[in-house]
């Protein structure tokens, strides 16, 4: 019996019909590794759909003809925090952790990555805080400088729209100028473009079982990857 096998270019064009976005976050402490998806914000989906929707979003501001011109992208205000809340699931309007420490990573390091079959595309996200960066955070701490709680959310924070465009908006041109002024433009195709929760983990959402971390003496690392997938017909899910 003779068994037809297709060429590679042949099979992809039969399946490059769906793609499947995913949000996949990893955290590492101690010998410890957590795998979950997060979940997204509004402000995340609209950013989305505005990159791919604008045309021509900013022309000239602040009387700025003959100035230095940069364009943005979302990662021009990437960083990521870590939360104390336990109780609260994500909802899509968040724009901010529950209950935030606010200490930023020591490095945040970006990378893309895409398989020769050109059925995954990733950006990923690496963001670690050295020992000694965070607090101690403990159930019962008294210390000064310890925090009372355990770790029970993630985030991710990048450059996004406002999201404060009504559906059916016809042919978009959302901008917006971060740090302008009359000798430099900075542009981004985003309206209301400013720092905002884009993606969370949270074990309120049963993502993981929030832990005690002790930050004076171990480091953390938190990776987050963006994923845009080819959904296969024989594959349902997609690492």
């Amino acid at each position: 019996m003779k068994i037809k096998v297709k060429k590679i270019d042949e099979k992809l064009a039969e399946n490059f019909s769906k793609i499947k976005l995913n949000g996949i976050a990893e955290i590492i402490y101690g010998d410890n590794v957590i795998k979950r998806r997060n979940k997204w914000t509004r402000y995340f989906m609209s950013s989305i759909i505005v990159f791919i929707a604008n045309r021509n979003p900013i022309s000239y501001q602040n009387g700025c003809d003959y100035c230095n011109k940069y364009a943005l992208g979302m990662s021009k205000q990437l960083t990521a925090r870590i939360g104390t809340n336990t109780t609260t699931p994500t909802t899509p309007d968040m724009s901010d952790l529950v209950n935030k420490v606010d200490v930023a990573p020591d490095s945040i390091t970006r990378r893309l990555i895409k398989e020769p079959d050109y059925t995954l595309y990733i950006a990923e996200f690496v963001f670690t805080w050295d020992a000694g960066t965070l607090p101690d955070i403990y159930e019962g701490a008294t210390a000064e400088g310890d925090i009372d709680g355990r770790v029970g959310e993630f985030g991710v924070y990048l450059t996004t729209d406002n999201d404060s465009w009504s559906s059916g908006l016809l042919n978009p041109n959302r901008g917006s100028c971060i740090g302008c002024s009359s000798s430099s433009m900075y542009q981004i195709p985003l309206g209301g473009a400013s720092q905002r929760l884009a993606s969370r983990i949270a074990s309120a959402d049963d993502a993981f079982d929030a832990f005690e971390f002790y930050g004076s003496i171990d480091p953390l690392t938190f990776k987050w990857r963006f994923q845009v997938a080819i959904v296969w017909k024989s594959i349902s899910d997609v690492q």
